[in-house]
């Protein structure tokens, strides 16, 4: 038995190994060769199509037609999944791919009518824009029709792509401006924690910033209302798949600055960029280098979109963070059922609900036809929202007497693209900011700059409201919270060449608290733009190899605020008083915690490395002080409202943070869960000790071997890594690395704070324009060029580039371009 039993098992092994090895070839198939000459209908004249050694295209073509022809192409083999994937997403049509497990996503986002913006847009582009879209797409599906073997996704899924066309462009830029776009999940959030605290003590969950109130005006504006109505007794458990395991989630946490010749060596500018985003692989950005005579730019491309995004074109560079501005309001609208009909009352009048029918094609099944209802403000989402299981406990049951309507800034889509367009043939600082002013529909902080100049430009259309800011759910019905126009263009906040020599941009507050026009109450953490406010503001002979090590800058501004609460005032004997108070166990394990923290032990710092014991256990208290502060509210771990919390912290300051420093009185310090009543002294003191524990239990009871990046670390992980065999998994998974930082260092690497320390959010790419060289431009993006896992160029930017905070040339001059790009591709008609 025990010899036919071997026997069996080397022919199942051989059998399982032959097949590996045949899927893998074909696998291996769907890289494109970078080198040799290929026909293609559809070119006028001979396009080149270099690479170098991390596969970045340098393209270059006699004509804009061919031009944007062969970017359609090198990105098709580059990115094809990514750009169908997220075309399909905003059509709301994955169901067609995946079947009925992402109905649910197709629902809300078919709910947003993205396709009216879309096709509003595309009947009013430009000439010129449009010829860009028709050429692209045209390069896009004549990749598509010369390869048989496309990507393993495409395998997997049975699924064949569609022709490319303008309007998938317009889908795709869509996905940036609904990434860009704040703040329909923090009211949707509020929402639900409302439901379970009740509007005040909600509001305590969404603090603006240390210098402003709270919310809490903006919270009672709907204390008429009877909280427990606006959410469902029980959450809706329909869907698996919940929204931002369907499209990357927003990460606002991106810097630039830009650095006068006052303060650099050369005396020329400096102008970088370094874009934060949802850890993904592959990355949300591609880099490409596209030349011709009428048009050149390098820099960074979203996938499915033919323009260079931000970059330098010979003369300008720009770089660009989010805003976070409010361009999304929730309206509650009441509402009435009369036979079979949905009317909303608006201004003392009971008006119908407007309703169009979508149909949902799904793989493997009968079509769907979804009846979306929509009232002035907007579409309602309560048909949508309890679709998507990320907002469970805050969607609205159809026949509600309340709904809830979004109206969202979107327009302008088609001047937009123009002004990316504009943007990258921009010869002087006026030429840069003209076309900045067309990108109405993003939410941008440009910096920007020549070898003399530099200035910061926002972007985007603001509403002015006729009352409140719109940072929470507004009632709807007596029409004196609507929108009236928006902000022009003029008015909105501009710097150029400033006295102090430089300009940066965090997703900080950017403008005064009491700046006239609202932007937003959704700003980032400050600490970001404090360290680079500290760093450039001491700067004078700044160098290129200096903003290389400003964009790995891993000391925490935080750390510092923490070590000043904890020692230097009133709180320290607060906190020695609580500890004094504590068990023996956990008044010996709270004092040692304390000895990692303090000055002379920890420098602030957030290093990954061996010696990283104080950061390990620095990173062990933010998480368990946040769960010990509020989990007893809004748990168990695995609910809604405590996955809901955990991800808000992620987006902008947050409760956790705002807590431990600034809010001695919060209601939220007392363990509701106890008899007694808790104090911040004793939840700090308490987490302290607690830190110790967690630290213990991840990586043992020897201190020296603690460090950071073995609790925090960065793992790449593809989306289909959890369906493909085990065989496969190695080949789409990156990690994981050990990483420092966090959501407060430059050098980003955030975490959900009382959720895991899995890294969610990193610096996606790395950009230095420095004036005063001959080829001044770098760049890197993360983990590689291509999105194909049997591609070399799938993560050969992890550990040379990303990992080590290194750049990588962006050539301009003629020279350095035939050194660097050596394999070509040639395009002939």
């Amino acid at each position: 038995m025990k010899k036919w039993a071997l026997i069996l098992a080397v022919l199942l092994a051989s059998h399982i190994f032959s097949g590996c090895a045949v899927l893998r070839w074909k696998l291996e198939k769907s890289v494109d060769k970078p080198t040799g000459v290929v026909q293609l209908k559809g070119l006028h004249d001979e396009v080149t199509i270099s690479r170098d050694d991390l596969g970045i295209p340098y393209i270059e073509a006699k004509n804009e037609d061919d031009l944007f022809f062969a970017t359609g192409y090198a990105m098709a083999s580059d990115r094809l999944w990514q750009m169908v994937g997220r075309k399909m997403a905003m059509q709301g049509r994955l169901s067609e791919i995946f079947g009925e497990d992402t109905l649910d996503v197709d629902i809300f986002f078919r709910t947003f009518g993205m396709r009216k913006y879309v096709e509003d847009a595309l009947s009013g582009i430009d000439k010129q824009s449009l010829s860009v879209l028709e050429s692209f797409s045209r390069g896009v599906n004549a990749y598509i029709s010369t390869h048989a073997d496309l990507p393993f996704e495409f395998f997997l899924t049975r699924y064949k792509p569609e022709p490319w066309t303008p309007v998938d462009c317009l889908y795709a830029f869509g996905l940036v401006s609904w990434g860009l776009s704040f703040n329909l999940s923090e009211e949707l959030d509020f929402l639900a924690f409302a439901g379970r605290l009740g509007y005040e003590k909600a509001a305590w969950l969404l603090p603006i910033y240390p210098d402003e109130t709270l919310p809490l005006d903006e919270a009672m504006k709907l204390k008429a209302i009877p909280y427990a109505e606006l959410i469902p007794r029980q959450a809706m458990q329909k869907g698996k798949t919940a929204l931002n395991e369907s499209i990357p989630k927003p990460m606002p946490a991106s810097n630039n600055w830009a650095l006068s010749g006052s303060r650099t060596l050369s005396g020329k500018s400096i102008v970088c960029n370094d874009t934060h985003l949802e850890l993904t692989i592959p990355s949300a950005w591609m880099i490409m280098h596209l030349k011709c005579p009428t048009y050149e730019a390098a820099g960074v491309m979203a996938p499915g979109m033919p323009i260079v995004v931000l970059g330098y074109n010979g003369r300008i560079a720009w770089g660009v963070t989010m805003v976070m501005a409010d361009s999304q309001d929730i309206f509650v609208e009441k509402l009435k059922e009369e036979n079979g009909k949905t009317f909303y009352l608006s201004k003392g009048l009971w008006l119908p609900a407007m309703e169009r029918k979508e149909l949902f094609r799904i793989k493997g099944k009968a079509p769907v036809e979804k009846v979306i209802r929509m009232t002035g403000h907007g579409p309602l989402l309560n048909s949508a929202l309890k679709q998507v299981p990320v907002f469970a406990e805050t969607y609205l049951p159809d026949l509600s007497r309340f709904g809830l309507a979004l109206s969202w800034a979107v327009e302008g889509s088609r001047d937009t693209f123009a002004g990316f367009y504009n943007l990258a043939k921009a010869q002087t600082m006026d030429d840069a900011r003209k076309a900045i002013s067309m990108a109405k529909a993003v939410y941008l902080n440009f910096v920007y700059g020549d070898s003399a100049n530099i200035a910061w430009q926002i972007s985007g259309a603001y509403p002015v409201r006729k009352k409140g800011e719109g940072f929470l759910p507004s009632p709807g019905w007596g029409g004196e919270y609507d929108w009236e126009g928006f902000v022009p263009f003029e008015q909105l906040p501009h710097a150029e060449n400033p006295p102090q020599g430089y300009l940066a941009t965090a997703n900080n507050r950017t403008v005064p608290k009491d700046y006239p026009i609202h932007i937003t109450s959704s700003w980032a953490k400050p600490e970001r733009a404090e360290r680079l406010d500290e760093v450039l503001g001491s700067t004078k002979d700044a160098t290129i190899g200096d903003m290389i090590t400003l964009q790995s800058d891993q000391y925490s501004p935080l750390a510092r605020k923490i070590q000043a609460l904890f020692f230097e005032g009133p709180f320290a004997q607060e906190l020695k008083d609580a500890m004094a108070g504590l068990k023996a166990d956990d008044k010996g394990l709270a004092l040692e915690a304390l000895a990692f923290l303090k000055p002379g032990a920890f420098d602030g710092v957030l290093r990954a490395e061996p010696r990283s014991v104080s950061p390990a256990v620095y990173g062990a208290f933010i998480h368990v002080m946040t769960k010990n502060t509020f989990l007893d509210e809004l748990g168990p771990d695995e609910s809604d409202t405590w996955k809901a919390f955990t991800d808000l912290n992620n987006y902008g300051y947050s409760a956790p943070e705002d807590h431990l420093l600034y809010r001695p009185d919060s209601p939220f310090w007392d363990d509701i869960r106890t008899a007694q009543k808790e104090t911040r002294a004793s939840i700090v003191a308490k987490s302290l000790a607690d830190a110790m524990r967690y630290c213990e239990e991840k990586m043992g009871p020897e201190r020296k071997r603690w460090q950071w990046g073995l609790l925090h670390t960065y793992h790449f992980k593809h989306d289909f890594s959890e369906a493909v065999p085990f065989f496969l998994k190695d080949d789409l998974n990156r990690g994981p690395f050990p990483a420092g930082g966090d959501c407060h260092t430059l050098n980003v690497a955030g975490f959900s704070w009382g959720k895991s320390f899995d890294v969610v959010e990193i610096p996606a790419m790395r950009m230095i324009v420095d004036f005063s060289l001959p080829d001044p431009a770098f760049l890197t993006t993360v983990p590689g060029q291509s999105g194909n896992p049997f591609s070399p160029h799938y993560d050969d930017m992890i550990k040379p580039y990303f990992l080590t905070g290194k750049n990588h040339p962006l050539p301009f001059m003629e020279e350095n371009i035939q050194a660097q790009y050596k394999d070509q591709l040639i395009l002939k008609p």
